[in-house]
């Protein structure tokens, strides 16, 4: 998909911004249904996943943001779906990655309420997935939004 300057203005806006779609037409002077459209399309596109608002999962009472390093002891397709299955059950479990070039096969966002309960999931429940060989927990101080999305869609 090509993306014009209009494209590339939504982009920019909800990259982080949080506007409704009569405010986001305005500023970039199209049609509420234009905008809807172009929206729709750049998800059609996979461009973007979704207008999803961002939780503050700390106002909901989940004050530990855990960065987890989880390594496998063994490495194919079948392995690691049964272990994003099994995460998709832990419902304090918020993203998980697939990486390479670290000690860690997965890095798995999790929230919790506290350090008992976060020493629940992690020893009861995450650390019980099979081939779960190797945990590393990093805690998240505070979170900074580094965006720089007119420099990246300038490059598009």
């Amino acid at each position: 998909m090509e993306l014009d300057r209009f494209d590339k203005q939504i982009l920019e806006i909800l990259s982080h911004e949080d506007v409704n779609l009569n405010e986001l037409s305005e500023r970039i002077n199209l049609s509420v249904s234009s905008v809807h459209r172009r929206i729709k399309h750049l998800i059609e596109a996979n461009i973007m996943t979704h207008l999803k608002r961002d939780i503050n999962y700390a106002k909901l009472g989940f004050s530990l943001h855990v960065l987890l390093q989880v390594s496998l002891n063994k490495h194919d397709t079948d392995t690691f779906a049964k272990f994003l299955e099994e995460l998709e059950s832990i419902p304090e479990v918020i993203k998980a990655f697939l990486v390479t070039g670290q000690s860690a096969d997965f890095i798995v966002e999790v929230v919790a309420k506290d350090m008992e309960n976060y020493s629940e999931i992690l020893l009861k429940r995450i650390g019980k997935i099979e081939h779960v060989v190797a945990l590393h927990s990093s805690f998240v101080i505070k979170e900074y939004k580094v965006l720089n999305c007119s420099g990246l869609l300038n490059r598009v």
